[in-house]
């Protein structure tokens, strides 16, 4: 009789071994899905909704930063030729 080199025999206790671990694995998956997404029913915000938070905060500074640079270049433009004319006047 000829034997099949295609079939692979494993024992009961293997299977259960591999349910186990499988369980075991779901159960971290699971996990890592609710550190990444977030979970609603307990209030956890997730990383994903952190990180675009963060990234709206890190917008709206670099807005405001140029916008008080660009307020001080104008200020003391303007604040140079009031001194350069006060001096021409008087």
């Amino acid at each position: 009789m000829l034997e099949n080199k295609d079939s692979v025999q494993v024992s009961h206790e293997d299977i259960e071994w591999i349910k186990q671990k499988m369980q075991e694995m779901d159960i971290s998956i699971t996990r890592i899905q609710q550190c990444v997404i977030g979970d609603a029913t307990y209030g956890q915000v997730g990383l994903v909704k952190q990180v675009d938070s963060h990234q709206r905060y890190i917008d709206k500074d670099k807005a405001y930063k140029a916008k008080v640079a660009g307020g001080m270049v104008v200020t003391g433009t303007i604040w140079t030729f009031v001194l350069k004319f006060w001096d021409k006047l008087f």
